[in-house]
């Protein structure tokens, strides 16, 4: 469980593109919430049992019901939505935890910046599920010590 929580924070990580300006109220969310998003996410893009076994083990397809799969889970997040694209802020926010101070202009916010400006090409659902597979091949650990912490 926790591995796909950490899994799911990084792709938000690296789908951040828009700077909303609300990361200041932004709410830390749970491993019960991420719970929560998953099964409903599942549910309406109608994924089936053996899509969301891949899923629970930090396996992500390339195909359609993934991609809308993952932008599900990332607006459920709070941290994209189409019109506007990825708040960098707020995934930064997310896997630095509620009490850390974030430092938006380092490293991990210039990877995840660079993952969102790089896949812009497709729609919605593409460009989430590619922005946070780039962030997931560039920073696993980072995301993998995130949950943990």
């Amino acid at each position: 469980m926790k591995v796909l929580i950490v899994l799911l924070l990084g792709l938000t990580l690296a789908l951040a593109g828009h700077d909303h300006h609300h990361h200041e109220s932004y709410v830390v969310k749970s491993h019960d919430d991420l719970v929560t998003y998953r099964s409903y996410c599942a549910e309406k893009v109608h994924a089936g049992e053996e899509l969301v076994e891949k899923y629970k083990k930090w396996q992500y397809p390339d195909d359609a019901v993934t991609h809308c799969y993952l932008e599900c889970i990332f607006e459920k997040f709070g941290f994209y939505d189409a019109e506007h694209g990825f708040d960098v802020h707020k995934i930064h926010v997310q896997l630095a935890g509620g009490n850390a101070e974030v430092n938006h202009s380092d490293e991990t916010h210039q990877k995840i910046a660079h993952c969102a400006e790089s896949h812009k090409e497709g729609d919605s659902c593409s460009k989430a599920y590619h922005a946070g597979m780039c962030f997931m091949n560039a920073n696993l650990q980072l995301v993998q010590h995130s949950v943990h912490a």
